[in-house]
């Protein structure tokens, strides 16, 4: 039986009464939700009008790391698994809805405290319900001169994010590797703290990322082995000035003496952060194909202009960035017609000095790629998102923009193509767009995302984030010596979790008790 089908953790009926009383007994009934409006964010945002599975029974509101241990240990008590969100935002992936149908969600939204700021230091200590945009403004107000990585969008808990080896845009735009320190509830409500952390009151918890041993760390990331309640961040000092800008490049061959460049600029340390491509098709004759608003022409009034346009920022003091831009289009020189556009501020600017197209690079949280998305193709706009690793070359670029344009075509969607760079490989970050108010659509959606994550295995590569709904069939692509590390992963969450009651089937993972 797929793990998936057991009905053990379903909660219906006098059950449901039963469990939300206890839960509202423990934390309070404000901290308890099972219908209205704010219920209904912890869905699958863009599911459709008909439910697809993957439904929370019941949403619960920890505000202290004391609170989540007792609903740990009441879900213990009960059998039951609880799905753990913290802002629930990631929506291309399936927001805050449980890989098990009818399961207790977790969230930390309450847990919001901003609990230290260190500006000499350059670290902050969050809960997961800070959002970017939260701990924005909190420097801002304070004047710290620390400066933020956001990702495309700064609503969502930037713990989260983190934990979901999300990624943004300037000098520590690895997010994942910016967290230093956690503080985890485990599936029998112990609290564990990594790292340096592991020394009560020590001073360096979020400063330095190992401590004596194996680091633990990487194992609370895209798993369900225990429950981040606290993370320390690491920020970049506020530079002296920051110039954001594009390279547009407007031939389908330059994609490979592009990425040359790029990548030995990486590897120098010249650029910083992480550069974005996106690949803007060439006109082809089907602007007009798909059904309105769902056009390529419409696309096209929200992409860059170019073939090929690559997003950078280059920050520090004036005679480096000044260098920097120096070195960058002295290479540049190497490809014909390579157009490069930069715009300076002064390390201080805010949103009201800045171009909001340079929002992103410039460390501040918008919604204005989805407030765009949102006014060319209404408020039924929904996404699933594709974003396989990639070798950094122009070979797997073209094969990447080829395949996620044909299954797209294919299945009448629109599937815009972006690439974030790392030294050595890229990251895709590719979005199937489509009407989330028809079921067909979305159902074309699932079927066009499934059908690109076969095409990555057979080039030997998998999502680093996939759907809910799909978690298996990525987990399925890392199969050297029969899933040996599939089967590593079900023996830790046998140690820490045997009963599968921390978000059971997330990443793939499953106790053996489970089916794992």
């Amino acid at each position: 039986m797929h793990p998936k089908d057991l009905t053990v953790s379903r909660i219906t009926g006098d059950r449901l009464d039963r469990v939300e009383a206890r839960f509202a007994a423990l934390l309070g009934q404000e901290a308890v939700l099972r219908e209205g409006g704010l219920f209904r964010e912890f869905h699958d945002p863009f599911e459709g009008p008909g439910a697809q599975g993957h439904q929370p029974a019941l949403v619960v509101q920890p505000d202290s790391v004391e609170q989540v241990q007792a609903a740990v240990r009441l879900a213990a008590e009960l059998a039951l698994p609880l799905w753990t969100s913290s802002m629930g935002r990631n929506y291309g992936y399936g927001g805050s809805a449980p890989v098990l149908d009818q399961t207790v969600v977790l969230n930390l939204r309450r847990m919001n405290r901003i609990l230290d700021i260190d500006a000499r230091q350059g670290h902050v200590l969050i809960e997961p319900g800070v959002s970017f945009a939260q701990l924005y403004k909190a420097l801002r107000d304070e004047d710290v001169p620390l400066m933020m990585s956001v990702p495309d969008l700064g609503w969502g808990s930037i713990i989260g994010n983190g934990l979901e080896h999300g990624m943004g845009y300037n000098v520590h735009g690895d997010h994942a590797s910016a967290l230093c320190g956690l503080e985890v509830v485990l599936a029998n409500g112990e609290l564990l703290r990594t790292g340096q952390g592991a020394i009560s009151n020590s001073p360096l918890w979020s400063r330095h990322r190992r401590g004596f041993g194996p680091a633990l760390d990487e194992i609370f990331k895209q798993s369900n082995f225990g429950i981040v309640t606290k993370a320390g961040l690491w920020l970049m000092p506020r530079p002296e000035i920051f110039s954001i800008g594009t390279i547009r490049c407007d031939r389908q061959e330059d994609i490979g003496p592009l990425l040359d460049v790029l990548r030995s600029l990486l590897l120098e340390g010249v650029l910083q952060g992480v550069p974005m491509i996106v690949a803007t098709p060439d006109d082809d004759g089907a602007l007009d194909d798909g059904v309105e608003p769902f056009t390529m022409r419409n696309l096209k009034t929200v992409l860059r202009p170019g073939r090929w346009n690559v997003r950078i920022g280059l920050y520090g003091r004036a005679d480096m960035v000044a260098l920097r831009r120096k070195v960058l289009e002295e290479a540049l020189t190497a490809i014909d017609g390579a157009e490069l556009e930069l715009r300076t501020y002064p390390g201080t600017a805010g949103p009201d000095e800045v171009e909001p197209r340079d929002y992103i690079s410039a460390g501040i949280p918008n919604q204005v790629l989805l407030e765009r998305l949102r006014a060319v193709f209404g408020p039924g706009f929904g996404h699933m998102d594709f974003s396989p690793v990639l070798p950094n070359t122009g070979e797997a670029a073209l094969r990447l923009d080829k395949a996620v344009r044909e299954v797209a075509a294919k299945h009448g969607l629109l599937g815009p193509v972006g690439m974030l760079l790392n030294p050595r490989s890229m990251v895709a970050a590719c979005m199937l767009m489509f009407d989330a108010s028809d079921p067909a659509r979305v159902q074309a959606a699932r079927a066009a995302i499934r059908e690109l994550y076969a095409r990555a295995a057979e080039w030997g590569c998998a999502p680093y984030r996939a759907h809910v709904a799909l978690a298996d069939e990525v987990a399925a692509t890392f199969d050297f010596n029969d899933h040996a590390m599939r089967r590593t992963y079900t023996r830790i969450k046998d140690a820490l979790d045997p009963a599968g009651i921390l978000s059971p089937g997330n990443h793939g993972i499953w106790p053996s008790s489970r089916g794992g």
